[in-house]
């Protein structure tokens, strides 16, 4: 998987400003791992079909 920010920063500094969801499904990767994702997008531009969704699924399983 790439990594933007180190995962220990990302809980430490972004999730406990992150609301937390009261109703649906819970998610099946972590919430630093979904960040991660995110903040991935935001640096490279890649399309969001191009993300490495399948090693973020292959963690969580």
């Amino acid at each position: 998987m790439y990594s933007v920010l180190d995962k220990d920063m990302i809980e430490n500094e972004i999730i406990p400003h992150l609301p937390m969801a009261r109703r649906g499904f819970p998610p099946r990767a972590s919430l630093a791992e979904i960040v991660n994702e995110i903040l991935y997008k935001l640096k490279t531009g890649v399309q969001w079909y191009q993300l490495p969704v399948r090693s973020l699924l292959k963690v969580s399983c």
